[in-house]
């Protein structure tokens, strides 16, 4: 039997996804927690494309820099996953998806960090669809609360 008592423990946050994910759907982006960490909880960012590529980034930058678009709360106080539904934002990004993306679908696209740049890239030819979370039927009941 191990002992227990001498073996060091890494606590798991919970709150933050393992990975830099942004979702895609018809009415909006949908940016995950770990996005947020990555870049900082920045207060602003800028969204840049590059069409030929397929490549979706976001920068963090201050309010002074050019076209600033507002992104974050500080960390403390941004407790749930962050949603744009800008339509230039939305429809730039949905035509770098493969075959434009489909309207009745939801894709994850995992984000590369450059920490340096402070610069997420998001490379759309490696969009997968997503399935909508559902919601339990009333004989599964909700897990969580069991």
């Amino acid at each position: 039997m191990k002992d227990f008592k001498n073996i060091t423990f890494e606590i798991i946050d919970i709150n933050v996804n393992a990975t830099p994910d942004i979702y895609i759907n018809k009415n909006g982006i949908t940016f995950s927690r770990r996005v947020l960490e990555d870049l900082n909880y920045p207060q602003n960012v800028q969204y840049s494309i590059s069409a030929p590529d397929r490549v979706f980034a976001i920068r963090a930058c201050k309010s002074n820099e050019s076209k600033p678009a507002p992104f974050s709360k500080p960390r403390g106080e941004q407790v749930n996953t962050l949603n744009t539904t800008n339509k230039n934002i939305v429809d730039a990004v949905r035509a770098l998806l493969p075959e434009g993306g489909k309207t009745d679908k939801r894709y994850r696209v995992t984000g590369h960090f450059d920490n340096e740049g402070r610069i997420m890239y998001f490379d759309m030819d490696e969009a997968k669809e997503d399935k909508y979370r559902q919601k339990p039927t009333e004989e599964e009941g909700d897990a969580d609360n069991e």
